[in-house]
């Protein structure tokens, strides 16, 4: 088979947003795609957080086999985890397989995969800001520079909002209308320069705007209210409709065309304070009370003065002998890094990061200062948490707003699996989100740093010559699109892939010509060094991933 195919992935993208405006006539390109293919909701991973997901869309496994549960180490490096890269993920992904064929590949914009792999091709890394784009960035070294020269300048994002005042929005929206310019010019011109086979682009504009701007969008929202924000959800998603029809005019008949996101989205209502929580139940303690006080209340009263003041948080500039103690030890926007103020010798459990929605126990023989030991004190205490969180109600409705508590085992299976969070708790279908922090008297708030988050169920289109046409479908996974661009290219499928060929989405005469054929598993955890950033690298990715809307 000679098929090529071409992936639009739309970071974020959720049916709930592009219906309406397809009703609205707002996206005329993801309609005639939908009309002329398949679609359906799209599964992510637990929890819909962007590395593991699209980690599980580029091997088709589970967490459990690549070892991306966040967008940070697991805690047995340390409880100030660093942040993951590309060389953390322990196994082959799509590219690499392709390559391997003999396929020629691009890839541009894709979360996870920075430092970029040699490939049969090229790759532009996504989702990176703060850290060196230069000559090495991408894949063959040189390449940035190539786009510097055709189309005037590259960027990967933007999303520095915390030096940034009350226009911070307005210059937020400037950054992010040039940003999806530039990809388009981009996207367009290596799909034209290069020669390929597969072609992926990420478009990942929506993400950022959803979780700032969901609150002017829904009108449904508990923090709703009109403003010249209001379409500026449904803006964005018409740019992307906009440069995918401009790639389909470039594609011909036979090319298969996949939209894919990772997740999808909906509001954001409310924080849970899971460590203020635990330490309620006796699980976690704090340090001394004058610790408490002069390293976090303190410190996080004093900066939020300093913002109200007008000084720029990020630069420290004003000459205040406190301000470098401040810069070492709070997280912008956050408050201090919790992990500095629990005594691990007193703790049985905690959370790690908002992404996780997760709750850990700390274990000995894999946290630092472990005090739990494994086997039944393990189990005791993961019960007792299961139970007391199965009770949880809001004071302020009474409802209770835990619909699912999940073991690790019961989500993820393989080699890794002993890395993830302990537990995973699914609150309000994600409307009530877990956050780490404990400078708050309340365990409860209206959430104040996004209104927007993750949901579980993204999007998929696919359409093709050989492709059925105006057909719903249904159970699909976020793991099942690499095998299935493995089989729509004539390749094998590697038998370690958790997600399944959807070959019943094709032609009945395609699928009687063409069986699916697979290879025998193979050993994985192919690692080149340990896959996490430096400290100083993991201080600017994590800035960024709290200015993005991510605080963990």
């Amino acid at each position: 088979m000679k098929s090529k195919v071409f992936v639009i992935g739309i970071d974020s993208a959720t049916f709930d947003v592009i219906n309406p405006l397809i009703d609205r006539g707002y996206l005329p390109n993801l309609e005639k795609l939908i009309q002329n293919g398949v679609s359906g909701k799209l599964r992510s991973t637990m929890p819909p957080v962007t590395p593991p997901a699209w980690t599980s869309f580029m091997t088709g496994k589970n967490p459990g086999k690549h070892g991306v549960f966040d967008f940070y180490a697991s805690t047995s490096l340390g409880y100030d985890r660093p942040v993951l890269n590309s060389k953390y993920i322990k196994s082959r992904t799509i590219w690499k397989l392709l390559s391997e064929h003999g396929k020629k590949v691009g890839a541009i914009n894709v979360p996870m995969t920075h430092p970029a792999e040699e490939v049969n091709g090229f790759i532009i890394p996504g989702m990176q800001y703060g850290l060196d784009t230069g000559n090495d960035f991408a894949y063959p070294p040189g390449l940035m520079q190539e786009l510097e020269k055709a189309i005037g300048g590259y960027k990967v994002l933007y999303g520095d909002m915390i030096s940034l005042y009350t226009d911070r929005y307005k210059y937020l929206l400037k950054e992010w209308r040039e940003i999806v310019k530039m990809r388009e010019k981009a996207v367009l011109y290596l799909m034209e320069k290069y020669e390929w086979d597969f072609f992926m682009a990420v478009f990942y504009s929506v993400d950022v705007m959803q979780h700032h701007f969901w609150k002017y969008y829904d009108k449904s929202h508990p923090k709703h209210k009109r403003s010249e924000y209001s379409e500026i959800i449904p803006e964005f998603y018409r740019y992307i409709d906009s440069s995918a029809g401009k790639i389909l005019d470039r594609l011909d008949e036979d090319t298969i065309v996949m939209v894919v996101s990772d997740h999808g989205a909906g509001p954001e209502h409310k924080a849970f304070y899971i460590n203020k929580w635990l330490a309620g139940q006796g699980l976690l303690s704090f340090k001394k009370k004058y610790t408490y006080l002069w390293k976090m209340r303190l410190p996080h009263m004093m900066y939020k003065v300093l913002r109200r003041s007008g000084v720029k948080a990020i630069e420290w500039t004003v000459p205040i002998p406190y301000l470098p103690f401040l810069w070492r030890h709070i997280d912008p926007r956050e408050g201090l890094r919790v992990h500095e103020l629990i005594d691990w010798s007193r703790t049985r459990a905690y959370a790690g990061n908002h992404t996780e929605q997760g709750i850990y126990i700390n274990l000995k023989g894999r946290e630092q200062g472990g005090i739990v030991a494994q086997g039944e004190e393990y189990e005791k205490t993961r019960e007792l948490i299961i139970e007391k969180l199965g009770d949880l109600n809001d004071p302020a409705t009474g409802t209770r707003i835990v619909d699912r508590i999940y073991k690790k085992e019961e989500v993820y299976h393989g080699p890794y699996t002993h890395l993830a969070p302990d537990i995973f708790v699914d609150m309000k279908e994600g409307s009530y989100l877990i956050q780490k922090e404990v400078y708050h008297k309340e365990l409860f708030r209206l959430a104040d740093k996004s209104s927007g988050t993750h949901k579980m169920d993204g999007i998929f289109i696919m359409k093709g010559a050989d492709v059925k046409q105006g057909v719903k479908a249904e159970n699909l996974s976020i793991m099942d699109i690499a095998p299935t661009i493995l089989y729509a290219m004539g390749l094998p499928v590697p038998g370690d892939m958790d997600g399944k060929v959807l070959n019943n989405l094709f032609r009945d005469s395609f699928q009687e010509a063409h069986p699916v054929k697979y290879l025998d598993a193979e050993s994985e955890g192919i690692t080149d060094g340990q896959g996490v950033y430096s400290p100083d690298e993991s201080g600017k990715m994590k800035k960024m991933l709290r200015d993005l809307g991510y605080m963990g």
